[in-house]
């Protein structure tokens, strides 16, 4: 327990570190990525993947470049080879959810329906009132609730080995995602419990903005919200990833090839 304290402080550490050293070095970037995360919430629901897309290459190559003490481009701003690399990591770890996500939702439908046709013999799949039926009891409900539970525990261990593939990419100047997996071995939890206390502030202020404000009321939590992940998480994300990267002992045996 007590390595896992000093584990977990001491990436923390780094991480809130990492706002005040990173954030003066990069705020142009973080500025426009800011403008295009709004630019896209504003413009609508379709426009918010594409728009974060790009505000993230830009925040995430800049900051991971002056992480790793490369070039500063105009503070920051640059569209160089580390946005170039974020930007396919982000792409090929999309995938990889996906295709990940859609062997979970498979495994919980078949779970749903092995737990329906359980408890009402004579199942028919094609009712709504069959299903709400049939898992209506308290078993079944356990059941079924279970399953969406331990997928999203499973994305969630996934993210947590993955999280340092960016870093990875950055100073190996190459896209490495799955080779980049060995990184977290043992860091998992760790990765994961930061990850909630970066992240968590930000995504709160988002989601209570939308639910007790309206017009600009809510405009202006959301801006809040942008401002505060851009400019607080994202440098803190940063510098704890690239704190446990500098640290995972497989960068002292061997540099795994990319998958």
């Amino acid at each position: 327990m007590g390595e896992a304290s000093i584990a977990i402080g001491a990436t923390a550490r780094a991480g809130i570190d990492g706002v005040g050293r990173l954030t003066p070095r990069t705020w142009a970037a973080l500025a426009v990525a800011c403008l295009i995360g709004l630019f896209g919430r504003y413009l609508g629901a379709a426009w918010i993947l594409p728009a974060d897309f790009v505000a993230a290459a830009l925040a995430y190559g800049a900051l991971y470049r002056a992480a790793f003490d490369g070039p500063a481009g105009l503070v920051g701003l640059r569209c160089g080879r580390e946005e170039a690399l974020i930007a396919g990591v982000q792409l090929l770890l999309g995938l990889v959810f996906l295709v990940v996500a859609v062997v979970l939702l498979v495994l919980v439908g078949a779970v749903a329906l092995g737990v329906a046709r359980a408890a009402a013999p004579g199942f028919d799949a094609t009712s709504a009132e069959a299903w709400r039926a049939a898992l209506s009891g308290p078993l079944a409900a356990f059941v079924t609730a279970l399953a969406p539970l331990a997928s999203l525990a499973v994305l969630a261990w996934l993210a947590a080995r993955l999280a340092l593939a960016p870093a990875a990419s950055i100073a190996a100047g190459r896209l490495r995602v799955l080779s980049a997996f060995d990184l977290t071995e043992g860091r998992a939890g760790l990765l994961v419990v930061l990850g909630l206390i970066f992240y968590l502030p930000s995504v709160l202020i988002a989601a209570s903005g939308k639910a007790a404000f309206d017009g600009v009321g809510a405009w202006l939590v959301q801006v809040a919200a942008v401002g505060l992940y851009y400019f607080c998480v994202a440098p803190a994300w940063t510098a704890a990833c690239v704190h446990v990267y500098r640290h995972a002992p497989s960068l002292a045996v061997a540099q795994p090839s990319e998958a």
